[in-house]
């Protein structure tokens, strides 16, 4: 049985792109929806034109949908999830693999919005894509929603069409279907129009509809009235059924579309046919294609094959042909959406005439459009101003309006008609209908004018306006040759105009274009640039990232609202980035005093790391009700286990790192001096008391009350790994107002636990983690309670957040389990470990017997420093940090080939990779003795790494041969750098965890 989307989420969503910059600029903000879980889906997909050339709609949609298939083969693939892909999650509806296209995209619910235009009437936003175009929309953290969000949120108020479909809209309007929401129910595919004037169905495609059904006879584009009356497309009041934009395919149209265009599924693969549809577009060869022109055209019922291919260019015919004979058998209808409102927002004054005034377009949408996440000290003059992120301390607006988008400044006066985007300096003045606004770009910024009426195509020698004034009077002006400053098509869009400058005057280089002056000297002596090159070296994130500061700046500053906004936050892995940004931007702040600054950030610092608990603890349950114990109250149960030595990979299992991205981790279970270190005894006492004995420490804790549990989460205090097992097993109540002494009495008796490690404590051999794994699973054997390996690794990873030693999975997956391991998981809120046990040769055995040394330095430390340092390295996204953790699920992937191959000169370069990464992710890891101790025997070693988190504890030495190992460990027994320092006798252990009832 499959599960049907809701009606508010798809299962993916798609953006088309006219090439990979914008497609890259249109991933930046779709993350961040993501990650805040705005998006509607947590899968998104952005298809750029192949090869950057404009295929037109129909080749985008032919492209996406392709690129959509091979995404779905993806997910529905589980052999590459037991690989350890990180990259593709089941969708629900999930089925085998499927064997037709149809079978592929049933029941899923997919979102495509095209949207690869230029922005040439709204050059503001064309490095984002006026699809993100900002609007007066509190979007919460200080931000402003944009066009897409509008959109987005219209769209989801569709209910999902039975059986699944892909949706396909514009990406520039927003149609209000949400006042009105159609029902697409049937077969194929479903068109949506809104009944308009005659005026307007000349601009736009005309659906003619049956007299009895909503079937389509033809589709027509831009029709003149002689078409219109001629197709009976006119109804008796003069209106006609304008397209939308907006149209649902089944997936049998969409397997007839792409069958049409080409692409077949054989054996779970996608084939191009040589020469068809979808092979031109996606080597970039294929002629502009329009959806609605080409493709919705010839599913008319009327339109017959003939006519529909004469209607095509030579050059189209051959593709065209295959695509016409495919859909034929595709039902064509049309829904009828009775809906008034309608926004676009594609150029300047589109833009104005949206967002400003008593008869603003947005109205329908945001009841009062005023200025949001913004700050303004005073404003003057007739004229109205919308601040959108931005904070202006004195701004007069002379006539109309002003829009104002992410602009800081002292003070501003503008003429009316003005657009403002990206701007910050003391002052600034701006003449009636200019606009204003800065390109980032690698290296630079640059400040780009236009006026209202600039489209930015039509040639500027053929009518094109600069500043809605002819460019002649411009060209006397500039000083340079025109041949300099015309290019490309002629148009605005190419012209050579703005200049990439550090000038802290936005104006310096532009405002002598209004001003009617000459143009400076430096304007001339610099490289000059057209909005096309500006854009092809255009950094959105650079500008996502000065808004994000901006917002950010603005929540500091009001201490409740940042709460709040943080509350907002669902996912707790988003929510710890978010506050350890914040946390960051406050220490660095020059905004209040260095004591408030260092409490702030403190406060969200200790917010981010409660924030990863969560997300770990989140996925586990502890017990509601006392377990009842099965041993008699003179048997014991007795629990050993080995430890473990890291091989390869350590960090990338660590919350909330392996959640993101996944882990992989190479590591051995070993016995010490041919003992298992790590014992745990559990037994039942008359007494109602929890008694916790630590023989290896000398010590013993009596538990009579909750109260005595109470301060369990210090890793300080020796007995609090007990006493949180014991709480996490269901051995002890975690409501504090319980009586201790009726559930123990509901368990049969009291329970005493003995615990010993004969490990040096903070040895980096993972024994915390294994010694609360043992215990878990020796209470667990008190209650006849089994669970599986990847409960218990669960379980353990929640005892280390209950901890806050904030440790990963690998220490219990390495003691708990036997022998060399390549333990792995899919990135995904709860991690189960999976584990391949790898086949080392004997001879390769042999080898690391005679050369390896574990040596124990003397030091001592705790991991939850080290590991905090790593996390925070990985919540701020430090540049390094990120890279290594990348870099070390490789190197677990190398060590995993050396061991299995039997090459121990591979092991050695695996263990010197993991020793660097390990410092690259933290430098303050290693301390200056280890150092000293690898420049002391350089002659004897081959490689060398500490153990675990680092800071002190054990270090794994790997010798050139057995001959230096040997002089390597005597050496040590001779001179020892530490009165603790000592070597340690190791075999691999194949068992893992041992547990006996007595």
């Amino acid at each position: 049985m499959h599960e049907t989307a809701s009606p508010s989420s798809f299962d993916w969503l798609v953006l088309t792109a006219a090439n990979h910059r914008q497609a890259d600029a249109y991933r930046i903000p779709l993350q961040h929806r993501a990650e805040r879980e705005t998006l509607g889906t947590k899968r998104f997909l952005v298809v750029p034109d192949a090869m950057d050339a404009r295929i037109g709609s129909g080749g985008a949609t032919v492209l996406a949908l392709l690129a959509v298939a091979q995404k779905l083969l993806d997910e529905v693939a589980p052999e590459k999830q037991l690989q350890g892909r990180t990259d593709t999650k089941l969708s629900r509806g999930s089925v085998a693999r499927a064997s037709t296209i149809e079978q592929l995209f049933a029941h899923r619910r997919m979102l495509m919005l095209h949207s690869g235009g230029d922005s040439r009437r709204l050059p503001m936003y064309a490095v984002q894509g006026k699809l993100f175009a900002t609007l007066p929309i509190d979007a919460g953290a200080g931000r402003c929603g944009t066009l897409f969000d509008l959109l987005l949120n219209d769209l989801l108020s569709l209910p999902a069409r039975k059986g699944g479909e892909v949706l396909i809209a514009a990406g520039d309007c927003v149609l209000g279907i949400a006042n009105d929401p159609v029902q697409f129910a049937g077969r194929g595919v479903i068109g949506v129009a809104q009944r308009a004037p005659e005026e307007r169905a000349w601009r736009h495609g005309v659906f003619v509809r049956s007299n009895t059904s909503p079937l389509v006879n033809n589709f027509l584009q831009k029709p003149t009235h002689e078409q219109l009356v001629a197709a009976g497309a006119l109804a008796s009041d003069g209106t006609a059924l304008v397209d939308t934009g907006l149209i649902s395919l089944d997936p049998a149209a969409v397997a007839a579309l792409l069958a049409g265009a080409g692409v077949q599924l054989r054996h779970g693969k996608l084939f191009v046919t040589a020469g068809s549809f979808a092979d031109q577009a996606s080597r970039g060869v294929l002629a502009p294609i329009d959806l609605y022109r080409e493709i919705l055209g010839a599913l008319g019922r009327r339109t017959t094959r003939a006519s529909y291919l004469a209607a095509q260019s030579a050059s189209l015919r051959s593709v065209l042909a295959p695509l016409y004979d495919e859909l034929r058998s595709t039902r064509f209808s049309c829904e009828i959406a009775e809906v008034g409102a309608f926004l676009h927002i594609g150029s300047t004054r589109e833009m104005l005439r949206a967002l400003t005034g008593a008869r603003a377009l947005i109205r329908p949408f945001v009841a009062t459009p005023r200025s949001t996440a913004s700050t303004l000290k005073r404003r003057t003059g007739k004229g109205h101003a919308l601040l959108l992120e931005s904070s202006v301390d004195a701004l007069h607006v002379t006539n109309t309006s002003a829009v104002l988008d992410h602009v800081h400044v002292g003070s501003a006066t503008f003429g009316g008609g003005n657009i403002v985007v990206g701007i910050n300096a003391r002052t600034l003045e701006l003449p009636a209908g200019i606009s204003l606004f800065a390109v980032m770009i690698d290296g630079g910024r640059a400040h780009v004018a236009c006026g209202i009426g600039d489209d930015c195509k039509t040639p500027l020698m053929n009518g094109g306006t600069v500043l809605d004034q002819p460019i002649a009077p411009l060209m006397v002006r500039c000083g340079v040759p025109t041949s300099e400053i015309i290019c490309g098509d002629g148009t605005l869009w190419d012209a050579r105009l703005w200049c990439v400058s550090a000038e802290k005057d936005p104006c310096s280089m532009v405002s002598w274009m209004w001003r009617k002056a000459r143009a400076p000297l430096a304007w001339r002596k610099a490289r000059r640039w057209s909005m096309r090159e500006l854009l092809a070296q255009a950094n959105g994130e650079i500008s996502e990232r000065a808004r994000q500061d901006s917002a950010d700046a603005r929540l500091l500053q009001q201490p409740q609202l940042l709460q709040r906004e943080l509350t907002r936050l669902v996912n707790p892995v988003q929510r710890a980035h978010v506050a350890a940004r914040l946390s960051n931007l406050a220490r660095t702040s020059e905004s209040g005093t260095t004591s408030k600054r260092g409490k702030v950030s403190a406060r969200l610092r200790t917010d981010a790391f409660n924030a990863v608990g969560e997300a770990v603890l989140a996925a586990y349950e502890l017990p509601r009700s006392p377990p009842r114990a099965v041993i008699l109250h003179d048997q014991a149960v007795w629990t050993s286990t080995p430890v473990r030595i890291d091989l390869a990979g350590g960090w990338s299992d660590t919350p909330p790192i392996c959640n993101e991205v996944g882990g992989s981790v190479v590591n051995v279970a070993v016995t010490l001096r041919g003992q298992l270190p790590i014992q745990v005894v559990a037994k039942l006492e008359e007494e109602l008391v929890i008694r916790i004995h630590s023989t290896d420490l000398g010590e013993t804790r009596v538990i009579r009350t909750v109260a005595d549990l109470a301060q369990r989460n210090d890793p300080t205090r020796w007995s609090a790994l007990a006493e949180s097992a014991l709480v996490l097993a269901g051995a002890a109540p975690t409501d504090p107002s319980a009586s201790l002494k009726q559930w123990l009495a509901r368990v049969g008796g009291g329970i005493s636990l003995t615990m010993f490690s004969a490990v040096p404590k903070g040895s980096g051999l993972g024994t915390s983690s294994i010694l609360g794994g043992a215990t878990i699973h020796c209470l667990d054997r008190v209650f006849g309670r089994e669970r599986s390996p990847q409960e218990l690794f669960a379980a353990t990873s929640a005892l280390e957040q209950m901890l806050s030693t904030r440790g990963g999975w690998q220490d219990q997956v390495g003691g708990l389990m036997g022998g060399f391991k390549l333990a792995s998981t899919i990135a995904g809120h709860a991690q189960r470990p999976h584990c391949e046990q790898l086949l080392v040769p004997s001879v390769l055995l042999d080898e690391l017997r005679a050369r390896c040394v574990l040596y124990f330095t003397g030091e001592r430390r705790m991991a939850k420093n080290i590991l905090e340092n790593v996390v925070w390295n990985w919540l701020s996204l430090e540049p390094t940090a990120v890279d290594a953790i990348h870099r070390l699920k490789d190197n677990a992937q190398s060590m995993r080939s050396a061991l299995i191959s039997g090459d121990v000169e591979a092991f050695a370069r695996e263990i010197a990779q993991y020793m660097r990464l390990k410092r690259q992710i933290d430098p303050g890891c290693c301390p200056p003795m280890f150092d000293a101790l690898a420049a002391r025997f350089k002659r004897e070693l081959a490689a060398w790494s500490f153990a675990g988190a680092g800071g002190g504890g054990f270090m794994l030495l790997v010798a050139k041969d057995a001959r230096r190992a040997q002089a390597l460990r005597h050496s040590i027994e001779r001179d020892p750098p530490h009165p603790r320092a000592r070597g340690f006798d190791f075999e691999m252990d194949s068992v893992g965890v041992r547990c006996a009832i007595l």
